[in-house]
């Protein structure tokens, strides 16, 4: 059953991101490193400044399961695990679910 992963970033105090160093450097590492493990797409959206949600920036992955994540996850690749301080300095936060229906499915 595939999952969605979304990594969001909070929008705190005076804290930047740095969203072009994000899309043209930091999801080209995610895609190198986990697609293998069964990352099959991402789209990354930025929130408005008064969004009542309080974040900034949220990346959504498209995995083949909850179970490829958590490969990827442990597998603890130090060039997207450390890639954080070149874009945020705030940490991310991070929450997943298993696709349980899609549209064109039917009823």
């Amino acid at each position: 059953m595939s999952a969605y992963v979304y990594v969001s970033y909070p929008r705190k105090g005076e804290a930047t991101f740095n969203l072009d160093y994000y899309l043209k450097t930091h999801m080209s590492i995610v895609d190198k490193h986990w697609r293998p493990y069964g990352m099959k797409s991402w789209s990354v959206v930025e929130f408005e400044k008064d969004d009542p949600s309080g974040m900034h920036v949220q990346c959504i992955m498209l995995w083949e399961s909850i179970e490829a994540f958590e490969k990827a996850i442990a597998a603890n690749i130090p060039e997207v695990m450390e890639d954080l301080q070149y874009y945020s300095v705030e940490k991310p936060v991070r929450y997943y679910a298993k696709v349980v229906k899609t549209s064109g499915e039917g009823i």
